[in-house]
């Protein structure tokens, strides 16, 4: 698997389990997945913030992603280590 498939399922895993419901937070690994896939090149804001479409963006990439095969076996073998 590789090290963006990992990257992606940590900041899921923190979105779903580990961000308690903070928005700050979990804003944030919204950035950071979006940053990683380089999903906006240049139209992304290096301060950490989307805007309301490429929220809607990134949400919609985390859906996809969930209901993956190789999404949720990522997601699975991110928890069993984080455990």
């Amino acid at each position: 698997m590789s090290s963006t498939v990992n990257y992606v399922a940590d900041h899921i895993d923190r979105i779903d389990r580990r961000h308690g419901g903070k928005e700050s937070l979990i804003l944030s690994s919204k950035w950071r997945i979006a940053s990683s896939l380089s999903m906006f090149g240049l139209e992304l804001n290096p301060n950490g913030t989307l805007s309301p479409e490429q929220l809607a963006r990134v949400d919609a990439y985390i859906a996809r992603f969930k209901a993956t095969p190789a999404g949720k076996e990522a997601i699975a073998q991110y928890q069993r280590r984080a455990s």
